[in-house]
């Protein structure tokens, strides 16, 4: 037994060392290519379609009949692959998303998840990676291959409730929900006390972290229940609608996202916000009791507070669509109400309806590209400098490019020079062949991160030899 355990130990050593000749060439001569040479190269491309849905599950589905059922139902007719989930409690020692997915797997569907409280990502794609307990639980995130070329980071949030600041305008605390003797209409009064909740600092947390998905390459999406709304909807056209009392507010967090360059995938399909209000707060939920929907029954509560963002440095991402999920009424003056003024997209649910928030599905349009390697020239002699272009590449540290004879295998047989190309998508490298190597036909290749799998189609050129 010992001796064949040092035989497949002894297999497993020589093929992880494959790639390496020796020892690697030094980092320092990878550079980046100047903007002119990578229009020079072309790639090949695709489209794929991802659509996300946002739902505030309401304490679970607890407080609806057949709630838990219902969200089920919600995220089969939604027809999401990635499901960003508020309100995850994990009652009785129970694991929330566990239970979605048995759901779903009951019904032939395959999601992936995994154990987090307030929020939950569900994602039909397999789960690369994944982070909790963000900012004391008001965001999760998960890392998911679209293809070889392309990776999401999913966030889910769900922020502060406290401090409910556009409920001042309409005569109501925005911490003990009652009504108060006038409204506020101070707009600096009514920023001032959206700076008392934590949301500022729970939305700097994400953008930070966000940061570094979107430097190493990744698409950021953020689902989320913010209990805020947004500067796009409280604008001179709606100051006298939905008792906003005259009032014009740029709503810090929605004003922050943008500012470090994140969109809004509703307002960006749906531009209008007096024909697209796009209202998500609160649903007239007809299976919930009415004293559960209304917190100010004297004002108009109707409010855009459940957002999907997006951001992307490379310019990969285009809206398709993106649509209200819910009952169509709403809650105006403790009553539920239905207003026909206003023409937003909209899936009304075939199930029970498990929220008393309205969902948001968003359909993305996501460009896939390939990377390209590139020679500077096809035939080479005993010396010559070989230089390797690569672009729309990984930005893993460990991606590589590496020369091989054209009857090797990587993975099977070492590279005869190889590099890394440090964490750079667009770049070139440096390499040259040993002197000893036989004259003939080789060809280049670029591996992700540290591995033998190729991302982009190989170049062959001729080598005289010396």
């Amino acid at each position: 037994m010992k001796t064949n355990f040092l035989t497949i130990l002894l297999c497993c050593f020589i093929l992880m060392s494959c790639k390496k000749d020796n020892t690697p060439t030094t980092a320092n001569s990878t550079i980046a290519l100047p903007s002119t040479m990578l229009k020079a190269s072309t790639s090949a491309s695709s489209t794929l379609s991802l659509k996300v849905l946002q739902l505030n599950v309401w304490q679970e589905g607890t407080k609806v009949s057949g709630g838990f059922n219902g969200i089920i139902d919600a995220i089969v007719q939604s027809g999401a692959d990635l499901i960003t989930l508020s309100e995850v409690r994990n009652y009785n020692n129970t694991n929330f998303s566990a239970r979605v997915l048995a759901a779903l797997s009951a019904k032939n569907l395959t999601f992936y998840s995994f154990k987090d409280n307030n929020v939950g990502i569900i994602s039909r794609y397999p789960i690369v990676s994944f982070k909790t307990g963000i900012y004391g639980n008001a965001f999760d995130k998960a890392v998911i291959n679209l293809d070889l070329n392309t990776q999401v980071a999913i966030y889910s949030a769900h922020l502060d409730y406290l401090n409910y600041a556009c409920y001042l305008p309409r005569g109501y605390d925005g911490n003990s929900f009652q009504k108060m003797s006038q409204p506020v209409t101070d707009v600096n009064a009514i920023l001032a006390s959206n700076l008392q909740s934590s949301r500022d600092e729970e939305i700097a947390a994400f953008v930070n972290d966000a940061k570094l998905e979107r430097d190493s390459g990744r698409i950021v999406i953020l689902g989320g229940d913010f209990n805020e709304p947004s500067h796009l909807d409280w604008v001179n056209e709606q100051k006298n609608l939905f008792d906003h009392r005259g009032t014009i507010v740029p709503w810090q967090n929605s004003v922050t996202l943008y500012a470090r360059g994140f969109k809004d995938s509703y307002r960006v399909r749906n531009s209008n916000p007096v024909t697209a209000p796009g209202f998500t707060w609160a649903a007239f939920n007809t299976s919930a009791s009415l004293s559960s929907l209304v917190w100010a029954p004297d004002a108009d509560e109707r409010d855009r507070i459940d957002y999907i963002y997006y951001a992307d440095n490379s310019n990969r991402v285009n809206v398709s669509e993106s649509i209200v999920f819910g009952p169509s009424g709403s809650i105006v003056r403790g009553q539920g109400y239905e207003d026909p003024t206003y023409t937003n997209p909209f899936l009304i649910p075939t199930g029970t309806w498990p929220s008393d928030h309205k969902g948001l599905i968003t359909t993305f349009s996501i460009t896939s590209i390939k990377p390209t390697i590139s020679l500077n020239k096809t035939n080479y002699a005993n010396g010559e400098t070989i230089t390797v272009n690569f672009a729309n590449g990984s930005t893993n540290a460990k991606a590589w490019v590496g020369i091989y004879q054209s009857n090797k295998v990587p993975g099977t047989n070492y590279a005869n020079s190889w590099k890394y190309t440090n964490g750079m998508s667009s770049g070139s490298v440096a390499l040259s062949l040993p002197a000893n190597s036989p004259a003939g036909s080789y060809y280049v290749a670029y591996f992700k991160d540290d591995g033998y799998t190729e991302i982009a189609t190989r170049v062959s050129f001729n080598y005289t030899g010396g």
